[in-house]
């Protein structure tokens, strides 16, 4: 298990290190907030706040983000040729995808948590 971790703190740092991880969590909010506010303009005639918009919204955003960030991982790896290193350590192939899952999952979570002030 302490593989995995390593895996996922690495890819984590990854993300972090680059500007990917920050755009791709400004595009989310950026998207949620704008679209829940133009088609969840209820809230002022209703004095009720309504999040059914902004979980539909979500939904689509996510729905775009997670692939884009998934697909980076393993792609990176192969372009940059440490795919192979990976392979030849002590590391089975299962802890390679749970780590990049992990580390995607985590950056998902951050984004859906930066959503809390909506």
């Amino acid at each position: 298990m302490s593989k995995v971790w390593i895996i996922t703190k690495r890819e984590l740092a990854s993300f972090f290190d680059s500007l990917i991880a920050y755009v791709m969590i400004v595009l989310f909010l950026g998207l949620s907030g704008a679209f829940t506010w133009l088609f969840g303009s209820d809230v002022f005639f209703i004095n009720q706040a309504n999040m059914q918009v902004f979980f539909s919204i979500a939904f689509w955003s996510l729905f775009f983000f997670i692939p884009a960030i998934t697909m980076r991982m393993i792609a990176e790896e192969n372009k940059a040729g440490t795919i192979e290193l990976l392979i030849t350590k002590a590391v089975t192939d299962s802890q390679i995808v749970w780590g990049k899952f992990l580390a995607c999952l985590i950056l998902v979570l951050i984004a859906l948590g930066c959503t809390l002030p909506y």
